[in-house]
């Protein structure tokens, strides 16, 4: 639901890229989307072994907590 986050930051989450599924840390909570989609609560998150933080993940597309 939009402005009440179901992850906070520092979780460890799954979540899906396209085809593929990655694991990291919730680094950023934006609670009420961003300028690109103000329909759910997005994140941006950090996958260590890559390098890399995936932002505007949406809360739909993090399949569960833990890795």
């Amino acid at each position: 639901m939009i402005g009440i986050p179901k992850f906070k930051r520092n979780d460890m989450v799954v979540f899906k890229i396209g085809d593929d599924e990655k694991c990291g840390m919730i680094q950023i909570v934006d609670a009420y989307g961003t300028f690109e989609q103000e329909d759910e609560t997005s994140y941006d998150i950090c996958v260590e072994e890559e390098n890399c933080i995936y932002k505007h993940i949406r809360e739909t597309d993090i399949v569960r907590k833990a890795c």
